[in-house]
C-alpha cells in the first residue's frame, strides 16, 4: 500500500505563521467533499455540546550542545529517561541516565563531555547505550534542561531553533513535559478560539501522549512490516468519566486519537483477558482481542470502574492504526498535513479513506503550508 505523494519543498512551512489563528483549514466532510476554510471557522464547523480532545504534553528542550575533551562539539538529542518515567527523570537532583541520540558519536572516542556555561558543572558520560548526566547543586534536571537545552525542531525544517520557537512549538495548553516533538495540530489553538468553542458548549478535554522520535520514522515497505514505536500515555480519572458520557469527539491531532483508541483496546483486553494497562499495548492488538463493549463510552465507563480509586491510568501504546481500521472514539480529526510515507497518513486514511490523496493534491495545488508549522485539515469520519 503506497503512502507517497509529491510534496514540493516550497510547501514545507519552515516558520510559524504570524499568529496561531492565521492557519488555513481544509474541511473534508463525511461525504468526501472539501471546502477551504480557516482555523477560526472551527466553532461553526463543530456541533454544539461536543468535546474537543487535545494532547497536553509539553516539548522538552531536548537538544544539548556538549564539548569533548579534545574541544570538538557534539549535539545530543535526549529521548527519554532510562528505566524510569519522564517525570522522575526530570526531577532528579544528582544523577540521571537518559536514552539519547548523539550527533557525530563515532568521533567521541573517550572521556566525559562538558556542557559549556551550565553553571552547575554538567558532565555527560556514556553508560552503555545511554548517557549519564551529573551536576552540582540542588537544581533538578528538568530546570537544567530548560535553561541549557533547545527546542528539537523536526529535521525537515533544516534550521536551528530560534527564540520564538520556544513558545510557538508548544501548544497553549502544554502542561506535562515529556515529548521530543510537538502535537502539532494543537499549535493552531488559542485561548480566544477555545473561548469561542466554549461559548457553543464545546469543551476542551485533555489526555497526554509523550511524542517520541519514532513519529518521524517513515514507512519503508508494506504497512504490515512496519514496527511502531511505543509512546507513554497518561489519562486522568476525570477524563475517563467525561469520555464515558458519550459526547461527540473531535480529536486534535493523531497523538490524541491514538490515545483515545488505545484506551478502548486497553479496556477490551483487560476485560477479556485480564491484562492490565501496565503491559504495553502491542501494535496489532485489535486483531487479537475481542470487543465486549457496545462502543467507546461503555468501554470508558468499565475502565473507570476497573481502575478503582486510582487518579489516572498510565500505559505505553504501540498501537498502529492502518487503512481498514474502524475508528471507535472520534467523529472528527483535526490534524496537520503529514509527510509522504508517514505512519500518520495511515491514520488519515483510516478516518476518510483513499480520498485523502485528492484532498492533499488540492492542498498542494492551492498553496497550503505543510507539516508542523503548516496549515490544518478537519476530517470527518467516513464509516
Amino acid at each position: 500500500m503506497d503512502f507517497n505523494y509529491d510534496l514540493p519543498e516550497s510547501h514545507i512551512a519552515k516558520h510559524p505563521p504570524a499568529r496561531r489563528e492565521d492557519a488555513r483549514l481544509l474541511h473534508v466532510d463525511a461525504g468526501g467533499y472539501w471546502t477551504d476554510r480557516g482555523i477560526t471557522d472551527l466553532p461553526e464547523l463543530l456541533p454544539g455540546a461536543s468535546a474537543l480532545w487535545v494532547n497536553e504534553t509539553k516539548v522538552l528542550h531536548a537538544r544539548l550542545m556538549a564539548v569533548k575533551p579534545t574541544g570538538g562539539v557534539l549535539e545530543l538529542l535526549l529521548l527519554e529517561p532510562r528505566d524510569v518515567p519522564v517525570e522522575q527523570g526530570l526531577t532528579a537532583q544528582e544523577t540521571v541516565v537518559w536514552n539519547a541520540m548523539v550527533g557525530g558519536a563515532k568521533k567521541w572516542k573517550s572521556g566525559p563531555l562538558e556542557v559549556p556555561g551550565s553553571g552547575v558543572g554538567l558532565v555527560v558520560e556514556r553508560e552503555g547505550d545511554a548517557l549519564r548526566f551529573t551536576w552540582e547543586g540542588e537544581e533538578d534536571f528538568g530546570a537544567v534542561l530548560d535553561r541549557l537545552g533547545r527546542i528539537p525542531l523536526p529535521p525537515y525544517m533544516r534550521r536551528d531553533a530560534e527564540d520564538n520557537d520556544a513558545e510557538r512549538y508548544q501548544t497553549v495548553f502544554a502542561r506535562l513535559p515529556g515529548s521530543v516533538a510537538a502535537p502539532t495540530a494543537g499549535l493552531h489553538l488559542t485561548d480566544g478560539l477555545l473561548g469561542a468553542l466554549y461559548d457553543r458548549a464545546i469543551h476542551c478535554e485533555r489526555v497526554t501522549l509523550h511524542v517520541g522520535v519514532g513519529t518521524f520514522k517513515p514507512l519503508t515497505g508494506d504497512v504490515a512490516s512496519h514496527t511502531m514505536h511505543g509512546e507513554r500515555c497518561i489519562v486522568e480519572r476525570g477524563a475517563l468519566a467525561r469520555l464515558a458520557e458519550g459526547a461527540e469527539v473531535t480529536a486534535v491531532g493523531t497523538t490524541t486519537l491514538r490515545t483515545l483508541e488505545s484506551l478502548y483496546w486497553i479496556a477490551c483486553r483487560w476485560k477479556s483477558e485480564g491484562i492490565a494497562p501496565d503491559q504495553p499495548l502491542q501494535q496489532w492488538v485489535y486483531r487479537e482481542v475481542g470487543e465486549p463493549f457496545a462502543g467507546h463510552p461503555e468501554a470508558m465507563a468499565w475502565l473507570l470502574e476497573a481502575i478503582g480509586t486510582a487518579d489516572q491510568v498510565e500505559f505505553v501504546t504501540n498501537l498502529m492504526i492502518v487503512p481498514g481500521y474502524r475508528v471507535r472514539s472520534a467523529h472528527r480529526l483535526l490534524t496537520n498535513f503529514h509527510m509522504p510515507n508517514s505512519t500518520l497518513l495511515c491514520i488519515v486514511e483510516a478516518m476518510i479513506g483513499a480520498r485523502w490523496r485528492e484532498a492533499y493534491a488540492h492542498a498542494v495545488k492551492n498553496g497550503y503550508r505543510f507539516l508542523s508549522y503548516g496549515d490544518a485539515c478537519l476530517l470527518e469520519r467516513c464509516d
